[in-house]
């Protein structure tokens, strides 16, 4: 595999944190291509970057790598991974951040790293993940770098449950705009439509095409990665329906 790696972090902009990845990735593999994706997911949310991982791993493609790195438990007990799915490879913390890679993945190989001695207890982005990532991106393959395991860590929540004509989900991520990402897909569907959304609070059972169709309210629609989102016009969904990330949500369908 050779592309190009992607930055997926919570460490904002402010400290160089993201800066330093940068540095290990070279050091480890001069040369590499590397670009920032977002280092503004909120901090600790496991959620919101799973989706963005999805998302990225669409725009780059196969050959591309992400290494995903949301870690509220870096030094603890939980493991270190690296996918590979449909020709994208994550390298990441075993807490769910591969989950959408995973589950919508046909051809899925799963490593488990082992963290050298020397690493920074506090940060495993540039002394692990980042260092992986890109030699991964640089032509390793996957055995190369850890041991097999069956299957990563999954966030289970972000598949949505069917009740009859139901489909019970919850917001997986908020974007900068303010529209509220579930997670119900086009796939999840199977052939039906969309009759509403509601969450604790509140109901919309308007459904829209657009964004320029909204009107003062807010409304239901598909994003442009297949996702259900409450969306307003020029305003925040999330402000005006009290809606977070995490917030449970309950599609009706017909």
């Amino acid at each position: 595999m050779s592309g190009t790696l992607i930055f997926v972090t919570d460490y904002g902009l402010e400290d160089g944190y993201a800066a330093e990845l940068w540095a290990a990735a070279w050091s480890a593999s001069p040369g590499v291509r590397c670009i920032d994706g977002t280092h503004l997911v909120p901090a600790g949310d496991v959620l919101t970057a799973a989706y963005r991982c999805k998302t990225l791993a669409r725009a780059f493609g196969p050959g591309s790598v992400i290494c995903a790195v949301v870690d509220p438990g870096v030094g603890g007990d939980r493991a270190a991974v690296a996918v590979l799915c449909d020709g994208v490879a994550c390298v990441a913390p075993d807490t769910g951040l591969v989950s959408y890679l995973w589950i919508e993945a046909r051809q899925r190989q799963a490593v488990r790293l082992t963290t050298p001695a020397g690493v920074s207890p506090t940060f495993h982005g540039r002394d692990l993940f980042a260092p992986v990532a890109a030699r991964i991106a640089t032509g390793s393959a996957l055995g190369g770098v850890g041991e097999p395991i069956d299957a990563p860590d999954l966030r289970e929540e972000l598949t949505p449950v069917a009740d009859g004509d139901r489909l019970r989900s919850l917001v997986v991520s908020v974007d900068h705009f303010g529209n509220c990402i579930t997670g119900v897909r086009l796939s999840d569907l199977g052939g039906r439509r969309i009759a509403s959304l509601s969450w604790p609070g509140g109901e919309s059972d308007r459904v829209v095409t657009t964004y320029a169709e909204i009107d003062g309210a807010v409304a239901v629609l598909w994003n442009s990665s297949g996702h259900l989102e409450l969306a307003a016009r020029e305003a925040s969904a999330s402000e005006r329906a009290g809606v977070r990330t995490g917030t449970p949500i309950t599609v009706v369908l017909r």
